[in-house]
C-alpha cells in the first residue's frame, strides 16, 4: 500500500486556561466570589483595594455603579479610568488588603479545581484535553452536568444550532466515561440515579446485577416506598435477600458526589439581585457593592518604570496583567448579572408584583438570545445565585419554567410549569386532614380550574413536589 500525503480543514474548540477561568468566575456564588479576590489580593501586590471600602457580608447595595450598565469591557478602556482615579498609596492600604483578607470567607479545593487536576494528570491529547475542560466547567455544585454535554462543541450562536459531528460524539461519550470515573466517582452524570449506577459499577457491579441494580435505581424506589417489596421481586426475578443487598448497597452511595467539595457556606445567603415592589413599581439593585471595586497599585506600575532587571521586569508585567484580567472579569460578571436582573424584572414583572402563581413560561435559550450570549452562559449565571424579592429569597434558577400547554389545542392557554406546580401545592394544603386526593382527583380539580392536563402529568409534578402517593399519605393520616 502506497503512502499518501492529504491535506484537509478541520473545525476544532480550543479553550484556554484564561477562558476556563472566566466560565468558573461566571458561575460562583457570591461568597465564593470574595474567597476568590481574597486569594488574588493576598498574592498579587499589584492590586489594591479602595480606601473608601469597607466588606459586609449582609450589605446590599442600593444602586449599581453607572459603569457596570454601559461599560466597555475592552483592555484599552476597562483600566485607564481606574489608573485615572486610584488614588496614591498610603500606609493605610496594606491594612485595607489585609482587613479585606481577614473578613473573606475561607476557600477550599473546588469540585472543579479537583476534577481538572486529575485531567490533566491522565495521557490525553490536546483535543481530549479540551473536551474534558468543556465537561467539567459544564458541572454544577452537585456534580450534574448542567446542560447536555453533547451541545458543548456546538457553534456559539444563538440563531444557528448545528449537532457535533459524529467523531466530536465519540470523542465526547469518551472523555464523559472518564470523568465519570474521576475521584469523586459519578461526576458529570444527568442526575443521582445515573450516578449512583456508575458507582456501582465501580464497585465491581457486573452484568445482570448491575441492569437489575439500574431498573431498582430507575423504576421500582417509589414502589418499596409504598410496601410492595413482593411487586418488586416479582418485577425484578428476584428474592427479598437479593433486593435487601440491593437496597444495602444503595445506602453506601453517594447521591451527590459533587457536594463535598461545594465550598458555598450553608447557613446564609447573600442574594446577587434584590426585586421589590415600591408603589407599585418594581426597582432592582445587585450586590455589586459587596465586592470591592478593586485597582491597579500606581506604585507598583512606578516601580516596573524603574527596575532594569528583565525577570523582575517579567514578573511585575505579568501581576499586572492578572490584576487587570481579574478585574475585567468581576466588570463582566456583575454586568452579565445586571442584564440578566433587567431581563428578568421585565419578563417575570407580574411574579415579583402578584407572585409565584403568576410565573410566565421562560427558558434560559430566550434569555440567552436577550442578553446575545449563549446558553450555557446564562445557566452558569443562574447557578447558585439568588434573588430577593417580595416572596422570599428564591434561586435564580428558579424563575426559569417550561411552557405548558392547559387546553385542548397545542400551544393555547399556556401556563408556566412552576405556576401548575404551585396550583397543586395549594390544591393539596386545601385537602390536608382529609382523605388523601388520587392523582386522578388533583387533574380533575385542576380541570375545574381551566388548567387541563393529564394524570400522568399530575403524578410527575408531584414527585418533582417531593409529596408522597395518595396510599402513602392515608396511611400517614
Amino acid at each position: 500500500m502506497a503512502l499518501t500525503l492529504e491535506l484537509a480543514t478541520k473545525q476544532s474548540l480550543t479553550l484556554s486556561p484564561l477562558m476556563l477561568q472566566r466560565l468558573e468566575l461566571m458561575a460562583l456564588p457570591l461568597q465564593d466570589l470574595q474567597a476568590k479576590i481574597q486569594e488574588a489580593v493576598e498574592s498579587n501586590p499589584a492590586l489594591e483595594i479602595p480606601a473608601n471600602f469597607e466588606k459586609s457580608l449582609d450589605r446590599i447595595t442600593d444602586t449599581l455603579p453607572a459603569k457596570v450598565q454601559g461599560d466597555d469591557y475592552s483592555d484599552s478602556s476597562a483600566y485607564g479610568s481606574d489608573l485615572a482615579t486610584s488614588a496614591t498609596y498610603d500606609r493605610e492600604a496594606s491594612d485595607r488588603k489585609q482587613s479585606f483578607m481577614e473578613n473573606a470567607l475561607a476557600s477550599g479545593e473546588t469540585l472543579m479545581e479537583h476534577l481538572l487536576e486529575q485531567l490533566h494528570t491522565d495521557h490525553l491529547t490536546e483535543e481530549e484535553n479540551h473536551v474534558g475542560e468543556l465537561i467539567i466547567s459544564n458541572l454544577d455544585g452537585h456534580g450534574f452536568n448542567r446542560t447536555d454535554p453533547y451541545s458543548l462543541l456546538s457553534p456559539v450562536s444563538v440563531t444557528k444550532s448545528e449537532e457535533p459531528t459524529e467523531q466530536q460524539r465519540q470523542t465526547i461519550e469518551r472523555i464523559l466515561k472518564k470523568v465519570q470515573r474521576y475521584e469523586p466517582i459519578g461526576c458529570a452524570t444527568s442526575d443521582w440515579r445515573q450516578s449512583v449506577v456508575i458507582q456501582a459499577e465501580e464497585k465491581g457491579l457486573q452484568g445482570s446485577q448491575l441492569e437489575t441494580f439500574d431498573m431498582l435505581v430507575h423504576f421500582f424506589l417509589e414502589k418499596i416506598r409504598e410496601g410492595k417489596r413482593v411487586q418488586v421481586c416479582k418485577k425484578l426475578d428476584i428474592t427479598e435477600t437479593q433486593l435487601d443487598d440491593y437496597l444495602e448497597l444503595l445506602k453506601s452511595l453517594t447521591p451527590y458526589p459533587g457536594n463535598a467539595y461545594d465550598s458555598a457556606p450553608d447557613s446564609f445567603i447573600i442574594p446577587d439581585i434584590s426585586i421589590h415592589a415600591k408603589d407599585g413599581k418594581l426597582e432592582m439593585t445587585t450586590s455589586a457593592a459587596n465586592l470591592p471595586d478593586l485597582e491597579i497599585s500606581r506604585d507598583f506600575i512606578e516601580l516596573g518604570r524603574d527596575i532594569t532587571d528583565k525577570e523582575t521586569k517579567k514578573y511585575i508585567k505579568d501581576q499586572l496583567a492578572a490584576a487587570k484580567e481579574l478585574i475585567t472579569q468581576i466588570k463582566m460578571r456583575n454586568g452579565n448579572i445586571y442584564k440578566l436582573g433587567l431581563i428578568l424584572l421585565e419578563r417575570q414583572s407580574e411574579y415579583f408584583l402578584k407572585g409565584p402563581l403568576y410565573l410566565k413560561p421562560l427558558t434560559q435559550k430566550e434569555v440567552a438570545q436577550q442578553m446575545d450570549v449563549h446558553e450555557t452562559t446564562v445557566s452558569r449565571l443562574a447557578n447558585s445565585k439568588w434573588i430577593d424579592c417580595d416572596w422570599g429569597i428564591v434561586p435564580v434558577k428558579s424563575l426559569f419554567s417550561v411552557a405548558v400547554a392547559t387546553g385542548d389545542t397545542p400551544g393555547s392557554n399556556e401556563m408556566s410549569k412552576t405556576a401548575i406546580k404551585e396550583v397543586i401545592k395549594q390544591i393539596l394544603e386545601a385537602n390536608e386532614g382529609k382523605k388523601a386526593l388520587s392523582d386522578q382527583k388533583i387533574a380533575n380539580k385542576l380541570e375545574e380550574q381551566g388548567i387541563k392536563i393529564a394524570r400522568r402529568t399530575v403524578a410527575k409534578y408531584r414527585k418533582e413536589l417531593n409529596i408522597d402517593t395518595a396510599y402513602i399519605r392515608n396511611a400517614n393520616l
